[in-house]
């Protein structure tokens, strides 16, 4: 149940800060939980703002944020938006940087001169680093969330693509301090099947760490993506009936399967589907007084 009141102040701190009319669909009840400090896991479609939910609840905290992104470029990305909503007091810290860059945005952060600093969770590993850490809090400055963003690849099941992320839970735990407890942990994803968020709570409550409720993940209910579509074809091949033709080109004998998917009567329904929900949601926005849509 939304809290009327709540909801107008951060339309209005949403519409101030990124220039956006409303929030969407699944962002408030993520949003909601962070602003109480309890953990939350959001799971929200691409393109359904995830960053943007940790960013206001970042500026509305006192402490620094905490943001671990897996992949450089997508560091360099929240980045540039920080940036061009006009919010600069953030840095990132990776090995695309120089040693003395790193030297100096850290001191940054340890010196409480930044609200948002995005690392890899392979830093939070480096004794160096967790030095700052601690003297950090020793200076009484303090964190306010530990964002882990994919946080699906926290389960064990993608300890192939970073073996760093099993331990991201108890590092954050024991390093990444608040002024009284631990930090609030704020997660974030597109990807996640039941099972692969279920593996995920148990990683990061793993050895006492958080404490994770049964309420700690939001779901956005609606995942359907209007502007997808799949259908499956059993197609039978026969590797010795490829036409060797056309310059040695091999010739798929499934070629034909996929152009017969895509015909006139699957682009209509697509098409159809997605007018009806922009046609709701400009009578959403018409009965609201509103004169942007954003579907």
């Amino acid at each position: 149940i939304e809290n009327e009141k709540q909801k107008e102040h951060l339309t209005y701190f949403l519409q101030l800060l990124s220039r956006k009319n409303e929030f969407r669909p699944g962002q408030l009840p993520i949003l909601d939980r962070a602003l109480q400090n309890l953990p939350v896991i959001g799971l929200l479609p691409t393109g359904g703002g995830k960053s943007l939910t940790y960013q206001i609840a970042g500026l509305l905290q006192p402490g620094i944020t905490l943001v671990i992104d897996p992949l450089k470029s997508l560091m360099q990305d929240q980045y540039d938006g920080l940036i061009n909503s006009g919010i600069d007091c953030c840095t990132f810290i990776n090995g695309a940087i120089s040693s003395s860059e790193k030297k100096q945005r850290e001191t940054q952060l340890e010196s409480s001169q930044l609200l948002f600093a995005f690392v890899s969770p392979e830093r939070l590993a480096i004794l160096e680093f967790r030095q700052r850490l601690k003297n950090m809090h020793e200076y009484n400055v303090y964190f306010s969330y530990g964002v882990i963003d994919e946080v699906h690849c926290v389960s064990e099941w993608g300890h192939d693509f970073r073996f760093s992320y099993l331990h991201l839970g108890r590092n954050l735990y024991n390093y990444v301090k608040a002024k009284d407890g631990p930090i609030s942990l704020f997660g974030l994803t597109a990807t996640a099947s039941f099972d692969v968020l279920a593996d995920v709570e148990r990683e990061l409550s793993g050895n006492g760490a958080f404490s994770l409720d049964s309420e700690t993940t939001v779901r956005y209910e609606n995942t359907n993506r209007l502007e997808l579509q799949y259908k499956i074809e059993k197609v039978k091949i026969d590797f010795n009936e490829f036409d060797i033709k056309h310059k040695g080109k091999v010739l798929d004998p499934s070629l034909p399967k996929i152009v017969d998917i895509n015909n006139n009567k699957i682009v209509y329904t697509a098409k159809s589907n997605f007018m009806q929900e922009y046609m709701s949601e400009v009578s959403t926005a018409m009965a609201d007084g509103r004169t942007e849509v954003e579907i």
